[in-house]
């Protein structure tokens, strides 16, 4: 036996160059919020939690990627460390990726993780309780089609693109035996909406989630050649801009914010209820795993009908 079972080895991220799609999303609370994480009054954002907690964990390089370059200015400021690079990059466009593989080649020559985290909500499409079938076919046959597919366009054949886009650079860091041996990683921020059958953020999201799990799992053995691993995190209800419309708690992380039968956690996730399973999956932790599924969601999704 070999290796190191401290904590402090085994979740160790120094010194890994990663990349993270919708790394800049997110805001903080006012000053006068009084939560312990400043995300009270403020949806959180995924994407700069995930970056956060690898910048501040001794990543060398942690390139955020996003379409608007003012927020993402703004969240490498928040995150306050020289190792954040902001990279203006529409993950739905193939040249703006050709453009940020490029940028980043000539930094750095390789990467060891990629994040796609980039994602949105969707039209809802909510008919009302007891609706009629007349009532049902109107409200979803008036889902804009267009609407609906863009789900899929960002959701799904924007991760997809996104990891064929750098796949040489994910390569190139195979030499880097530093991180897991060589054994370069993408991690997908999928959803528990893939899994459930009770649809709460819209058809197009669900599935286009779904899809994306679903992606990631034929990527683990399509991969395997390359000694390249994918992996996913489903997150359940985490106070974002997509679940703004699922909470209505002014603190919806206080415990007693969700009844047992929603969330049997009973409040919605903290940032450390995201950037825990990242750092396990992104560290020497997870590094026997490919094609898993780490499900972060409160037990949310152990009172719902589901597969998973």
């Amino acid at each position: 036996m070999s290796g190191s079972l401290l904590a402090s080895d085994l979740f160790d991220v120094k010194g890994i160059v990663a990349v993270v799609t919708g790394g800049g999303s997110g805001t903080w609370c006012t000053p006068s919020c009084f939560c312990p994480y400043k995300l009270t009054n403020s949806p959180i954002g995924l994407g700069l939690l995930i970056a956060r907690a690898l910048a501040v964990n001794g990543a060398k390089k942690v390139f955020i990627l996003g379409r608007r370059k003012n927020v993402l200015e703004d969240a490498a400021r928040d995150i306050g460390l020289d190792n954040v690079v902001p990279v203006q990059c529409d993950i739905t466009n193939q040249q703006d990726l050709k453009t940020a593989v490029t940028l980043i080649e000539k930094d750095v020559g390789y990467i060891n993780l990629l994040v796609a985290n980039s994602g949105i909500g969707g039209p809802s499409g909510s008919a009302p309780p007891q609706a009629s079938i007349s009532q049902v076919q109107d409200v979803l046959f008036n889902i804009p089609m267009d609407e609906f597919t863009n789900t899929f366009h960002v959701n799904s054949t924007g991760v997809f693109y996104t990891i064929v886009a750098f796949l040489s650079l994910l390569d190139a860091g195979n030499n880097d035996k530093t991180y897991q041996n060589g054994r370069s990683q993408v991690i997908a921020t999928s959803s528990i909406g893939g899994f459930h059958r009770k649809i709460t953020a819209g058809f197009a999201y669900s599935i286009s989630k779904a899809a994306t799990t679903m992606l990631m799992k034929v990527l683990a053995t399509y991969l395997v050649p390359y000694r390249i691993r994918a992996n996913i995190i489903c997150p359940g209800i985490f106070p974002t801009d997509l679940t703004a419309s699922l909470i209505d708690e002014k603190d919806s992380t206080e415990e007693g914010a969700f009844p047992l039968d929603q969330i049997p956690a009973e409040r919605a996730g903290l940032p450390e209820d995201i950037a825990g399973p990242l750092l396990y999956l992104a560290s020497r932790a997870g590094a026997y795993c490919n094609g898993n599924c780490v499900i972060t969601d409160g037990g949310r999704l152990s009172v719902l009908p589901a597969t998973y």
